[in-house]
């Protein structure tokens, strides 16, 4: 599970933008609570933004999965679990700059928010 210390916050890029290896942030996922989740949509968003980040940065990439705590755990259990099978760390989301958010279908978007969002089926 969590631990105080937070992940790391840049990694090691190996994409072809420059010809040899350079830091970059960490990849941070953070994933939306909901009242009803689907365990395999959750999974399902994760590998597609692992996916994603891979043709980007290259198969080295780091990535961070951050839940939002509330009352609604189900995702955030979800992402945990997967985090955790996949070796990524996993850490409450504490208002830091997010790469992409996973968010059920239907929720909107934060005002002002301009990262991507990947929708799983509620």
């Amino acid at each position: 599970m969590t631990t105080a210390t937070r992940a790391p916050q840049f990694f090691t890029c190996t994409c072809d933008r420059y010809p040899e290896p350079h830091r970059m942030p960490v990849q941070r996922i953070v994933v939306t609570p909901a009242a009803v989740v689907d365990p395999d949509g959750i999974r399902d968003a994760l590998m597609s933004v692992w996916y994603d980040a891979t043709l980007f940065f290259g198969p080295d990439v780091v990535m961070v999965v951050a839940y939002e705590e509330g009352e609604e755990t189900g995702a955030a259990d979800a992402a945990r679990e997967w985090a955790d099978a996949q070796g990524f760390a996993v850490e409450p989301y504490d208002g830091e700059f997010f790469t992409v958010r996973i968010a059920p279908e239907g929720a909107p978007q934060a005002p002002g928010e301009d990262r991507p969002v990947y929708r799983y089926a509620a």
